[in-house]
């Protein structure tokens, strides 16, 4: 990427600033954040930080479940071959053997806090998503996220060791020569700046940098920004995955068709009424998300434009409104009702896999700096996540940050020089809206080369002309801008075709040159390792 101009630090003098101290710090409250909180040592005094409500987070928005190899035909090497598989060969195996090894551990968490999930006369009613091989995924109807949410913020709230800090926004993460040692937040319009010994990154994702996601714009992946700028190494920006099915309601907002759907026995259709997906793969509407996803936009494109629909009218009213609660509840609100109506969809950006590049045990390069969730690349998605292993990467990894810093926690004393990336950098970041349509044209289910140059310079005009400030509250703007730099640059530099990375110049994948990751740090040149 070009060369940026920065301007120093508004919190630069932070014995001016309000402070508090902490022992440990989480931002986000996902379910890794509430995880990580809940599973530390009840007598470290905690933060736990969120820009929103915990109801704005995409946790509380996923539908379809948690995968975990619990049922009798199952196993955590079948849930381990799965994960690979859909990874394409840059999946980190050790990292997947945690992920399926310790979900039966993940689940038993849940459930020691009061989770109840839906069960039939077996036991736990399992369900299938794309590309898994058994039925696996434990679901709560279709409103999964929502109700492990609010079970874990109910939880939170019982714990007085943990301070809530809702509405406060993550602008730097603050380090000195031995690492991180708290953060600055802005709250209330003020900056506040948080002392701990350890920081817990869990804010999410960044889909919300396009036009069409799923998710909300403020999944703007801010945590990322702020580690990269802090020194963390980030890794796999390029790997964004979009769900094949999303409906455009009346309002124009997109919602999430759940993949259960299709689990289920839903299937699309093109406009003449007619099932296409065996066409593109072996799999047909299982097929993983990044297959589905092209073949939606093949077939339309086949067709001259025309829309693509999920057809659901097979399973009948009476097992749709009760299995499907949420989904034909919204469906309803928008004029169509999924037992009688075939359903427009197309895909929607949707989850992203890369970000903060963490150890085994959510360790970032940055000492005493941990990150986990979608805020984090542990490396178990490899370069396509397999349905619904997204909550319980979050659980996994959560757990292990906590049991870290509660077999290693000691408190550093008050450092007396801080730094950090930069909060204010150069921009004219006025025009969202033309970024996140861009980012859609050209680094969506798609992408060409020659557009993403042409994007990377657009992104590197609008670094040189307005300064950001805490007046005009612009960080997040300012993050959005630079990881959408950050992405297309990755992407540009992926000369290959790998899970949910699809270049059309470069259809095939390239194993000698990019069966390893692009990593991505501040005041250096990109690597491909």
């Amino acid at each position: 990427m070009a060369e940026r101009s920065y301007i120093t630090p508004v919190w630069q003098n932070h014995k001016q600033l309000d402070s508090k101290s902490y022992d440990v710090i989480v931002v986000g409250t996902g379910i890794a954040g509430m995880t990580v909180s809940l599973s530390l040592d009840s007598k470290l005094r905690i933060a736990l930080v969120s820009k929103e409500q915990f109801t704005e987070s995409s946790t509380y928005k996923a539908q379809g479940g948690m995968a975990v190899a619990v049922g009798p035909d199952d196993s955590a090497e079948e849930h381990f071959a799965d994960t690979v598989r859909v990874g394409q060969g840059v999946c980190r195996e050790e990292a997947v053997n945690l992920l399926a090894g310790e979900g039966p551990a993940a689940l038993e968490f849940l459930q020691s806090l009061g989770a109840d999930f839906c069960h039939n006369q077996n036991g736990l009613d399992l369900t299938r998503e794309a590309a898994h091989s058994r039925n696996r995924v434990v679901h709560y109807y279709d409103y999964t996220g929502k109700y492990i949410a609010e079970l874990l913020a109910d939880e939170v709230n019982r714990h007085n060791n943990i301070e809530r800090l809702d509405r406060s926004f993550l602008v730097d993460i603050v380090t000195a020569q031995d690492g991180c040692c708290g953060c600055i937040v802005e709250h209330n319009g003020r900056l506040v700046y948080l002392r701990a010994a350890a920081v817990v990154v869990a804010t999410g994702g960044y889909s919300g940098l396009f036009k069409r996601s799923t998710n909300e714009v403020s999944a703007s992946g801010d945590g990322i920004a702020a580690a990269y700028r802090a020194g963390a190494m980030i890794a796999d920006m390029e790997f964004v995955q979009f769900h094949p099915t999303a409906f455009t309601t009346l309002s124009g907002k997109v919602f999430l068709l759940t993949e259960a759907l299709r689990g289920e026995g839903a299937v699309l259709l093109n406009s003449a009424g007619d099932r296409f997906m065996f066409n593109y793969h072996p799999s047909g509407e299982l097929a993983p998300r990044d297959e589905v996803s092209r073949a939606i936009l093949r077939e339309s494109t086949r067709q001259g434009g025309e829309t693509i629909y999920l057809d659901a009218r097979h399973l009948g009213k009476e097992y749709l409104a009760d299995r499907f609660r949420q989904v034909y509840s919204e469906l309803a609100k928008n004029n169509y009702f999924i037992e009688r109506d075939t359903i427009p969809i197309a895909p929607a950006a949707h989850y992203t896999i890369g970000g903060i590049k963490t150890d085994l045990w959510g360790r970032t390069s940055v000492g005493s700096l941990y990150a986990c969730g979608e805020a984090a690349a542990t490396g178990v998605h490899g370069a396509n996540r397999l349905a619904s292993n997204s909550l319980l990467e979050g659980i996994v990894f959560g757990r292990r940050i906590a049991t870290y810093i509660n077999e290693t926690y000691s408190a550093k004393r008050e450092p007396s020089e801080l730094s950090a990336g930069v909060t204010a950098a150069t921009g004219s970041y006025t025009d969202l809206n033309a970024l996140r349509t861009k980012l859609d044209g050209v680094a969506g289910v798609v992408r060409r080369g020659e557009e993403l140059e042409a994007m990377l310079k657009w992104l590197s005009v609008g670094e040189t002309n307005h300064q950001v400030s805490p007046v005009d509250h612009s960080y997040h703007v300012y993050n959005t801008y630079q990881l959408a730099g950050l992405l297309v640059e990755a992407a540009l530099l992926r000369t290959e075709s790998r899970g949910a990375h699809y270049r059309s110049d470069f259809p095939g994948k390239n194993d000698e040159t990019f069966r390893k990751h692009i990593l991505q740090q501040w005041g250096r040149k990109a690597v491909i390792a």
